[in-house]
């Protein structure tokens, strides 16, 4: 018997980020698959475990599914998975949505394993006059001679990101590697509020490189105050 351990982060810019639909989970292992109710309560923000013992050996897993039957709207953020003292974790790289009755949902969603590499992004943002941002949800792609990976979502939740004049750190773990790191592209998800940063310094592994906002670009949903997208290179 073995215990397969689970945190969901449910995303929690919306208030109606959460949901109390029942969530079918399978683990997709190299040596077996394993189905189960995942859980109904997820609230918006919200970090909740899930333990469920299983007799099967699964391997290494490299994807997991999610399904629903409800018509309740749920953002989850990120899945942790702890199981044989080994943690992996897999990053809703695309913000998909997980409903049965909304356009912009889908009653299933996968994630996957990218790799074994761990990035981190350091971002200094500027000083200037409402430089930092309380209310801003983003992600990136990170692109190299071998490819590109996507992380997960810009948050240290114990901490006050993106305060003007500091730097925050985010790591994101299983990740492709991507040999020399070329570009990074900043895209923004949801939010009230804009962002202007100075540099923004991405490590994988050994490599290392530090993208200049030359330009001062601010980012933002609103177009009237920034872009949406914004992608750096060398």
């Amino acid at each position: 018997m073995q215990l397969v351990s689970i945190e969901v982060w449910t995303e929690g810019w919306y208030w109606d980020a959460g949901t109390s639909d029942t969530i079918h989970i399978d683990l997709h292992g190299s040596v077996n698959d394993l189905s189960f109710v995942l859980g109904s309560s997820f609230p918006a923000g919200s970090i909740v475990k899930v333990d469920y013992p299983t007799e099967k050996s699964l391997g290494n897993v490299h994807c997991i599914e999610l399904s629903t039957d409800g018509e309740d709207w749920w953002w989850p953020r990120s899945l942790k998975i702890f199981l044989d003292g080994e943690e992996t974790n897999f990053y809703n790289t695309f913000a998909q949505k997980l409903s049965t009755n909304d356009a912009d949902s889908s009653p299933i969603m996968w994630m996957c394993k990218q790799g074994l590499q761990t990035c981190s992004i350091e971002a200094e943002t500027s000083t200037v006059r409402h430089a930092g941002s309380d209310g801003i949800v983003l992600m990136s792609y990170i692109y190299g001679t071998k490819g590109a990976t996507m992380t997960g979502i810009f948050d240290n939740s114990e901490l006050d990101d993106f305060e003007k004049g500091k730097s925050d750190k985010f790591e994101f773990t299983d990740m492709k590697n991507m040999g020399t790191i070329k570009c990074i592209a900043l895209r923004v998800l949801v939010g009230d509020d804009s962002w202007l940063f100075n540099n923004m310094t991405v490590t994988c592994g050994s490599k290392v490189k530090t993208f200049a906002n030359s330009n001062s670009e601010w980012l933002s949903t609103d177009s009237r105050e920034g872009l949406t997208f914004l992608k750096l290179c060398d």
